[in-house]
């Protein structure tokens, strides 16, 4: 068996609606497929992949991917006002428990309105109480603001009571308008914000005080393997860095999970895998902007043991999902 714990999906209820908007953000038809606009000079193109299930089962048919995670792609829901935030966040994960209950090989974690914390609690207990969601997938910022912002701390509460995985996901990075030229937001825009997101969750001291919450850094973990040296040692020389937590970053580092998503460069992969060990990882797609065999392969084709492999391909995947 193997699970990617991390897929994008549009639903055909939220296609439909930003069809229909002015503005930011929106959706438009383009050259056979779509263009989903979520900020300022930011856009990406999306295909029947994206939204057409019959379509995504083949490609996994063809990996050798037996069960699929999927989550709400950006923009989400936190750029609408509350009232449509809460509606479309409700549609979409009415629209997923739809799928998974349908569809055996599909899981999904659900999307709230996190710019307005009293909703995303009662939608995380509804998604996962009522609907049989998974997990919970957020933004590496909302609207700019940072996840150590204690107006999220009943969210991450819910989640840890609830045994929820958390899928951090990045967004628009808050120095997007340095990035637009090269598609530097991509590149490294997203990487920067889901870095700085987990840095401020633990030097923020949420992970000191929810220790149950379960974290997933895609990519890898970003670019904190690479720094974990110079994370702990701004610990080590910096006061700041102690007041909310009391022990060095990279001992909450440990507790995160991360994905393989797009992590095709050995010795990048390598730092997070040192790091963490397979005990840690697990193979995140980001499909379908990724090739699902790609990212098969390559952890099939690592140099290490076969309960490694196992324990990256599905069974680490299995106990954030509460499958076993």
């Amino acid at each position: 068996m193997i699970i990617d714990i991390h897929a994008e999906i549009i639903t055909k209820g939220y296609l439909s609606r930003l069809l229909k908007f002015r503005g930011v953000p929106r959706i438009e038809k383009k050259d056979g497929g779509y263009l989903i606009f979520y900020g300022d000079g930011l856009a990406y193109p999306f295909d029947e992949r994206m939204y057409d299930l019959s379509v995504r089962e083949k490609e996994m048919d063809k990996s050798g991917v037996d069960l699929q995670v999927l989550g709400l792609a950006i923009p989400g829901v936190d750029m609408f006002r509350k009232s449509v935030a809460e509606e479309i966040a409700k549609e979409t994960n009415n629209e997923l428990s739809e799928i998974t209950q349908k569809n055996s090989r599909f899981l999904a974690f659900a999307t709230v309105p996190m710019k307005y914390p009293d909703l995303a609690v009662k939608e995380v207990e509804r998604s996962v109480n009522e609907l049989g969601l998974r997990g919970l997938k957020i933004p590496s910022n909302v609207n700019g603001k940072p996840l150590d912002w204690e107006g999220f701390y009943p969210i991450y509460e819910t989640a840890e009571k609830l045994e929820l995985p958390i899928l951090i996901h990045p967004t628009t990075p808050l120095m997007s308008e340095v990035m637009m030229e090269y598609g530097l937001t991509t590149v490294v825009g997203f990487l920067f914000d889901t870095t700085l997101a987990v840095l401020r969750l633990i030097f923020g001291g949420v992970l000191e005080r929810y220790r149950g919450l379960k974290l997933i850094l895609p990519h890898a973990g970003s670019v904190i393997p690479y720094l974990i040296s110079r994370i702990d040692h701004q610990y080590n020389i910096n006061p700041d860095c102690k007041e909310k937590i009391s022990k060095p970053p990279s001992e909450y580092f440990k507790r995160i999970y991360v994905d393989t998503a797009q992590s095709f460069y050995l010795p990048a992969f390598s730092c997070a895998y040192q790091l963490l060990t397979a005990d840690k990882v697990v193979l995140g797609s980001d499909y379908p902007f990724v090739s699902l065999e790609k990212s098969v392969e390559f952890i099939k084709n690592l140099n290490i043991s076969d309960e490694e492999k196992e324990k990256i391909m599905v069974e680490n995947a299995k106990k954030l999902l509460k499958l076993v």
